[in-house]
């Protein structure tokens, strides 16, 4: 098939440039027609690069391909740490993938630029990877080929580092490299890539297993904190002696200057027992955290994730082949986005926070008026006792009026003020005041409406009337004796 720019694979993805080539076949970014978005498009070839060799024949590697693009498009909907893939198919007899376009690079082009990488990358990286290992080892599947060139480096919608997992064990058996020493399998071939093998792979054991994948992982994360393999070996040749005879380098004569706690980690990632190595991911990661100490939870530096010089939107699982630059693609400051990003959580946890403050004020608040006017009616309830005994109304009694010479006189009726009291006539005598029958002891009236007793206030003296004029003496009376009549 005649690959170009412009070629339309499957009738709806355009090629529009290469991005790169490796050993299973090129990466080509692509242009879907009908939806309008970029994707990234894995042609697979069967033509060698120089130093590799053929192991297998085109239906062979195509059957191969279509097995793990079942297992990358299955696994990547259970994880987001593994590139996703969206379709495969065929054409003009040569398989396509098509995956995911990602924004960064990979860590392999992260330490051919700073060598070795700041600890706090490093534990986020090494936690990510672990997590996708996880999923994959839950449904019985071995990566196999795990080394710094197949983990992309990008950043979530939160501007946070995101690390995936490419070429899900897609490219291991198609090429491999040729050994002609003992390390090698029957054919003298010995598949993946030698500097990550653990010694049981290099040996190329037929009880392999998941701790393959983190004897792997744990080369990735010694040659990020220092800048080198565990294992010299100029050769691969030398390099497997090296593995296999357990000279793995101290990771402190490589770096004095990392925690110390990393040590007996890296002896404990290495030892020669399987059985003595990290049994899972997931207890791997816990441990490095540890020998990390606050390092692994420290700020990240830089810029790792962003898209870096040949590496701006790749799914590249080609292998650690060649990538093609792409023109006029400047990498984005996505360190001071995710700095700002910061900021505004910052500032989103201080709004929070006050009104989380307000919110207990005003319940305090409403709290202590609720509770007010019980505590008011407690204060003054010694008080009011003796006043509702006479007085059941609420107006607060009347000042009694000064004491009258004169009898009080009760009256049934509602209190008047005193101006509007008749005033006593006139007279030589003062007689009592009379109550009518029944107003002395009127019926007891509703609560509502109580009767008020209510003292008569003094008249005012009448002025003294002139004397009279003397009453004659009355004529004397003749007694008759009962004698003398009868």
């Amino acid at each position: 098939m005649d690959v170009d720019v412009g070629r339309a694979i499957a009738g709806k993805y355009e090629l529009v440039r290469l991005l790169g080539r490796g050993s299973m076949g090129e990466v080509w970014v692509a242009h879907h027609k009908t939806l309008g978005e970029k994707v990234a498009v894995k042609l697979l070839t069967t033509d060698p690069l120089p130093g590799e060799t053929e192991v297998e024949d085109p239906a062979t590697a195509a059957a191969r391909f279509l097995f793990e693009a079942q297992i990358a498009a299955r696994l990547s909907r259970r994880t987001r740490h593994i590139v996703r893939v969206t379709d495969h198919g065929e054409e003009d007899g040569v398989p396509y993938l098509v995956m995911e376009l990602l924004d960064g690079e990979t860590l392999d082009g992260v330490l051919a630029r700073e060598a070795r990488v700041a600890a706090p990358t490093v534990a986020r990286v090494v936690a990510q990877v672990a997590r996708a290992l996880t999923t994959a080892h839950a449904e019985g599947v071995l990566h196999r080929d795990l080394k710094p060139a197949n983990v992309f480096l990008t950043r979530d919608e939160d501007g946070q580092l995101l690390a995936k997992l490419l070429d899900f064990g897609i490219a291991r058996a198609i090429h491999a490299h040729r050994v002609t020493s003992a390390f090698s399998t029957a054919k003298g071939l010995v598949f993946g890539t030698p500097s990550y093998m653990s010694p049981e792979q290099a040996r190329a054991s037929p009880r392999l297993d998941h701790r393959c994948d983190l004897w792997a992982l744990s080369t990735i994360a010694y040659e990020a904190l220092t800048g080198e393999l565990p294992v010299n070996g100029a050769e691969t040749d030398e390099l497997l002696a090296n593995l296999c005879a357990g000279r793995i380098v101290p990771i402190h004569q490589r770096a004095p200057d990392l925690p110390p706690g990393l040590g007996a980690f890296f002896e404990r990632a290495f030892a020669e027992s399987i059985a003595e190595r990290f049994q899972t991911a997931a207890e791997l990661t816990r441990a490095f955290e540890l020998a990390l100490g606050p390092a692994a939870r420290a700020p990240l530096a830089g810029a790792v994730g962003a898209a870096g010089a040949g590496g701006a939107d790749a799914a590249l699982a080609a292998d650690g082949g060649a990538v093609v630059p792409p023109p006029g693609d400047p990498a984005g400051d996505l360190a001071a986005q995710a700095e700002s990003l910061r900021r505004r959580a910052r500032s989103r946890m201080m709004r929070m926070g006050g009104a989380a403050a307000l919110a207990v004020l005003a319940g305090l608040g409403i709290a202590w008026r609720a509770l007010a006017p019980s505590s008011s009616e407690r204060a003054v309830g010694g008080a009011t006792t003796t006043a509702t005994a006479t007085n059941p109304s609420p107006t607060p009694p009347a000042t009694a009026p000064p004491t009258s010479p004169l009898p009080n006189a009760t009256f049934a009726e509602p209190a008047v003020p005193v101006s509007a009291l008749p005033r006593a006539p006139p007279r030589s005598t003062v007689a009592h005041a009379s109550v009518p029958a029944g107003h002395g002891a009127a019926a007891p009236q509703p609560a509502a409406a109580p009767t008020a007793v209510v003292h008569a206030p003094p008249a005012a003296p009448p002025e003294p009337a002139p004397a009279p004029p003397p009453a004659p003496a009355p004529a004397p009376t003749k007694k008759i004796d009962k004698s003398e009549v009868l």
